[in-house]
């Protein structure tokens, strides 16, 4: 068959633009702006079920069936066979935004008999700002039921209903919200279409699909409710309360939202590159309602925007809603001006909302941060190089905790977690996961992590946990466990101190966070790893213990950690700083490092009677030291008088204030 001229003018359009998208991608990916919020999380799940472990995850939950219930992933998994790197799911969607295209030129070349005008509302597909924002938010399985539902729908005016039921069935598992689409959909078909029985089995389905995935698979796979519940608790507690909220209280709720500038902006942008037209045919764009409503509903600010994938369900009902919109002014203006001049001005009015669109937000370079999710375009960071060369290092099968930018590019194995994890913060800080390897970049801070956190988690890391460095360039590091002690980890540890120092520590941390931290290092007894010295000082506090990591040598230029376990008989009013120097023969310092107790978040003048309280301390050893036996010493001091609290016990001193904990060994490098 041979195809028209504006036919073959689309396919040139779609195939250049889906190079252009999947490039973009890609590079985007390559220069470390992708993220493991959801690009590691859905390659792993896809990769995790092609290996034979379906919807296995280790990022968020153990089943990704307690997240989200998008089964589509099954389909795609053998793109793995053809690919085995993560840039193939880029491409896939790229293609699958692409291929919308199709239905719309076929959906607007019906109703508008105009190749021209059915060709420019195809390009206005195409460059949808919303299109390119998917494209560019990493990886989710929702973009594909946007050519799903178009297809759809074209199989709809085509009366090929089978063919429809099928698209539809495979749109419904590209994840659990879609039913409510696709029963707004059979309600369509069934009073619009007046074919009821197929709308009554599509609204039947449809919400029988949405309440079984929200009722009963995710929260049996979960364990509980769905997270997502907790973006609507503003309308009430549960499911019940919710909905008598939105039943009773109508107007509360639309006072709420309208009044919001965000949504205002929103709603004004979504119909702009189409020129609002898609108002014109009310009846297929309510059809997007439940998208819409759920959307703005949500205290979560990035649905309620164009630039993430959220609103991908209500994108082909905005399209297909202004091919009917240009065909009723097409239908009007007709009856005053001619035919060509109406599809002249159709196409002007168009392009003309488009183009304002684009002046508006360009998705290939418009800045996605607060009080959005942050999406990076293509950016670059001095540390590929580095991370390229700590990448080669990992083995393929070995655990690994990463960063929000370096955990996609790991995401086809089957241990994969972040060590910083935003939104688990008063569970896992300090009880981050115990991997074969922690891959780290002291810098990028990007994705809302708390630099005064994370700089005492790779503290925490290194001397409570062992980790030791096994590569550390451009701030990359790349730390390993069960390895001997390597120069590296001072390098390592000095760096997160001196950055600590230079602001990061007084970043603002919220109160509950900072309990659960102290929590950690509270014991009931001196644990049985420490090192028992019962050591009293001047005014309450006894050191009951110690223990250091490395355990038996040190290397010049490496690490050396020191966790201190403490006790007071009675509550102190001061707050004193902790010091730990390493020490000569003689007593001269050669290294040191001073701080509040428990790396900054628990001052002696919170400590209560009887606690035992651990206060990890590290420091660099200098580079130059030479080999030999040293002494590590600690005591505490008066930060704005300096004056060291007195010993009461008999121990070593070697000067006043400071009892000798240990003499270790400096070995010379090799």
């Amino acid at each position: 068959m041979r195809l028209s001229r504006s036919s073959c003018l689309l396919l040139i359009g779609l195939v250049l633009w889906t190079v252009i998208l999947a490039s973009f991608a890609i590079v985007r990916h390559d220069r470390l702006n992708s993220s493991a919020y959801d690009l590691a999380i859905q390659s792993q799940v896809i990769w995790n079920t092609f290996q034979g472990r379906p919807f296995a995850s280790s990022l968020e939950v153990d089943n990704y069936l307690g997240d989200h219930v998008q089964p589509i992933l099954i389909l795609l998994s053998p793109l793995y066979f053809l690919w085995a790197d993560v840039r193939i799911l880029l491409i896939a969607q790229a293609v699958a935004l692409g291929l919308g295209a199709i239905p719309v030129y076929r959906l607007a070349q019906r109703e508008l008999a105009s190749p021209s005008l059915a060709l420019t509302i195809a390009a206005a597909y195409l460059l949808y700002p919303t299109i390119g924002f998917i494209n560019r938010f990493d990886f989710h399985l929702i973009a594909f039921v946007i050519p799903l539902l178009l297809f759809a729908l074209n199989a709809v005016e085509m009366s090929r209903y089978g063919w429809a039921s099928g698209l539809i069935v495979l749109a419904l598992l590209c994840k659990e919200e879609i039913g409510l689409t696709v029963a707004a959909l059979g309600l369509y078909m069934a009073l619009l279409k007046k074919r009821r029985r197929l709308g009554a089995l599509w609204i039947v389905g449809g919400l029988t699909w949405s309440l079984l995935c929200w009722f009963v698979i995710i929260p049996y796979f979960r364990g509980g409710i769905s997270d997502t519940a907790f973006r609507y608790d503003w309308l009430g507690a549960d499911t019940p309360t919710v909905v008598h909220t939105l039943l009773t209280r109508p107007g509360y709720v639309l006072g709420h939202q309208l009044s919001d500038p965000l949504r205002q902006q929103f709603l004004l942008r979504l119909l702009l590159p189409v020129g609002y037209l898609s108002l014109l045919a009310p009846a297929t764009l309510l059809i997007g309602l439940p998208c819409l409503g759920y959307n703005l509903l949500s205290s979560v600010p990035s649905q309620s925007s164009i630039y993430f994938h959220y609103m991908a369900p209500f994108i082909p009902f905005a399209f297909a809603a202004a091919i009917k919109g240009v065909a009723r002014i097409q239908s009007w203006l007709e009856k005053y001006i001619s035919h060509q001049m109406t599809r002249l001005l159709l196409v002007f009015w168009l392009v003309g909302g488009t183009v304002a669109a684009w002046l508006l937000d360009n998705p290939f370079s418009r800045s996605i941060d607060e009080p959005y999710y942050p999406v990076y375009a293509l950016e670059r960071h001095p540390d590929q190089a580095a991370f390229a060369d700590a990448q080669d290092l990992v083995p393929p099968q070995a655990s690994l905790a990463t960063t929000m930018a370096y955990a996609p590019h790991f995401s086809l194995r089957p241990e994969l977690d972040l060590f910083y994890h935003k939104g688990r913060l008063e569970e896992q800080v300090y009880d981050f996961s115990q991997a074969d390897f922690l891959l780290l970049n002291l810098t990028d801070l990007r994705w809302w992590v708390n630099p005064r956190l994370y700089y005492d988690m790779v503290e925490t890391a290194i001397g409570r946990d062992g980790y030791e460095a096994v590569y550390f360039r451009d701030d990359v590091a790349l730390l390993a466990r069960s390895v001997s002690p390597q120069s590296e980890t001072g390098a390592v540890l000095q760096r997160a101190i001196e950055l600590a120092e230079a602001g990061g520590k007084y970043a603002p941390t919220g109160q509950a966070t900072i309990d659960w931290i102290v929590g950690r290092w509270l014991y009931p007894t001196l644990p049985p790893s420490a090192q028992p010295l019962e050591a009293r000082f001047g005014g309450g506090p006894v050191l009951l213990g110690y223990e250091h990591q490395p355990a038996l040598v040190a290397l010049p230029g490496g690490g050396l950690c020191v966790t201190l376990y403490w006790q007071t008989e009675a509550t102190m009013d001061s707050s004193y700083n902790v010091f730990v120097h390493l020490v000569g023969e003689s007593g001269y310092v050669f290294a040191q490092r001073d701080n509040v107790p428990v790396l900054g978040f628990h001052p002696t003048s919170d400590w209560q009677s009887g606690q035992v309280i651990g206060d990890l301390h590290c420091f660099q050893v200098p580079a130059s030291l030479s080999a030999g036996r040293y002494g590590l010493a600690t005591g505490l001091y008066d930060p704005n008088s300096g004056e060291r609290l007195a010993l009461e016990s008999v121990v070593e001193e070697p000067s006043p204030g400071a009892v000798l904990l240990t003499r270790l060994t400096v070995e010379p490098k090799e």
